[in-house]
């Protein structure tokens, strides 16, 4: 007897070819079958006539940490119709000890930021503390580490050895380009690109560096993409909502902001990168502040976000709409010789910053005719679990995790989710509490004291070969 029958639904699962109407069935939290009318009793039967059946969207780029905008990101994760994630600054503790509170049943993956004046008292750390600071975030339960340096940069030489590093202490490593020589533009992905040589990179956002800073938009788009291209060793993400999310904390004492990301955006819209600046630019519709609402995390305008962001003594997060349309048209669809995809899947960068629009996003691109269903597939759930060597997940295979996401295609929104076969999401209720923490083999202990399930990956396989969609 299956646990969970699923029928009548549009099932796309492009790593086994399938793209029909079709039953999937589920016993034991993992995929039992997938075929036509299938026959026998089920515990539960649901009918999805009408609906679209992928495996689980993942995405590979998102905040879960509270200094972003609220502790309740796996919240409206979960709610965009998202199964797996992978939280990209921490901090990885509080993380995991906010998901006792709010956490909804889904995969997570974490990152601990690197800000090396807030770990080491110095933007200089030897190499010696970089790599005892790696251990013990893979000890708290990271897979890896990720370089802020948009947001808080730091001499090159320094981020560079930290990318060195990390493959010795087997860790996966991040980078958001910016440092002390380059901002977070077309300039720090070229020091990027030529500082790592042959070494393996997750380049954060691409299209976060493609904003008409340096060169105009279409322009930088071509030549991120062109970079890409040319160093197959470099995995990508990138978001497709016009917003941002940044840090709009100052330092009361001058005023001036503290995080270079609001700096650039402040400079973009032609505002002074203090407290004055950031006020005329929320009174100008420029800036949306962040806040928390008890529930999920919203967006303020206007003098609402102004007396909230002054009332929280400046330390809150926003959003500027600074993503420019053509840059992420280019980006999300951009193919190499091979017909694989130049940027490997589609994030949000979101979580708790509210812009959880992978599904909303991304069908307008299949709408628009700019990518097939099954290619809208690949970017959202193929590429990344196979990435992150998660060999069970992004496909839907006699045995592979009962990972799945239901979405209505005319209204674009996600209606279910299950997660290892439990129901995680329905029509827009959450089911489920707690998560499933991905982790290395050294952070498994950390995470199952916490009381949670854990799997356990990798990197030091090699990666897997981009998947080209038939």
């Amino acid at each position: 007897m299956f646990d969970l029958l699923l029928k009548g639904a549009r099932v796309v699962d492009p790593v086994n070819n399938i793209d029909r109407v079709a039953d999937v069935a589920v016993e034991g939290g993992k995929i039992a079958a997938v075929g036509t009318g299938l026959a026998g009793e089920a515990r539960e039967t649901v009918d999805l006539t009408g609906l679209v059946l992928t495996p689980g969207v993942i995405d590979p780029h998102l905040h879960l940490g509270a200094e972003f905008g609220s502790p309740y990101g796996q919240r409206m994760t979960a709610l965009s119709g998202v199964t797996t994630c992978l939280d990209m600054a921490g901090p990885v503790r509080s993380i995991i000890e906010d998901t006792r509170s709010y956490g909804c049943g889904i995969n997570v993956a974490m990152l601990e930021g690197f800000s090396p004046m807030r770990q080491f008292g110095t933007e200089s750390p030897t190499s010696g503390q970089m790599g005892k600071w790696i251990d013990e975030s893979l000890d708290a339960g990271a897979i890896g580490v990720k370089i802020m340096g948009g947001h808080w940069p730091v001499a090159l030489e320094t981020e560079l050895e930290l990318v060195r590093l990390a493959p010795q202490h087997h860790s996966y490593v991040a980078w958001h380009a910016g440092s002390s020589t380059a901002g977070s533009n077309i300039k720090g992905v070229r020091e990027v690109v030529n500082g790592i040589g042959d070494l393996p990179l997750h380049l954060a956002h691409i299209n976060a560096y493609c904003r008409g800073r340096v060169n105009p938009v279409v322009d930088e788009a071509e030549e991120a993409l062109s970079l890409l291209r040319a160093h197959p060793n470099i995995w990508c993400e990138s978001y497709i909502s016009p917003l941002n999310g940044t840090i709009l904390a100052c330092d009361l004492s001058d005023g001036h902001c503290t995080d270079h990301v609001t700096c650039n955006c402040l400079r973009t819209y032609g505002f002074s990168e203090d407290m004055k600046g950031i006020e005329g630019a929320i009174l100008a519709g420029k800036l949306f502040v962040i806040r928390d609402n008890g529930t999920v995390s919203e967006l303020l305008e206007g003098k609402a976000a102004l007396d909230h962001w002054k009332a929280k003594g400046t330390k809150t997060a926003g959003s500027f709409p600074v993503n420019p349309a053509a840059s992420r048209f280019l980006i999300a669809t951009a193919k190499r010789e091979d017909g694989s995809f130049v940027v490997d899947s589609l994030c949000t960068d979101g979580g708790c910053i509210p812009r959880n629009v992978i599904i909303p996003m991304g069908l307008s691109l299949v709408r628009f005719g700019a990518l097939t269903l099954p290619e809208f597939v690949v970017k959202a759930s193929v590429n990344a679990a196979r990435h992150l060597r998660l060999v069970n997940k992004g496909h839907l295979s006699e045995g592979a995790d009962a990972d799945i996401t239901v979405f209505d295609f005319d209204r674009q929104q996600a209606v279910y989710t299950w997660v290892a076969g439990r129901r995680v999401l329905d029509h827009g209720k959450l089911l489920q509490k707690g998560a499933n923490f991905i982790t290395s083999e050294r952070g498994r202990a950390a995470v199952e004291k916490a009381g949670f399930t854990s799997t356990v990956v990798s990197f030091d396989t090699p990666e897997p070969a981009r998947f080209i969609a038939k």
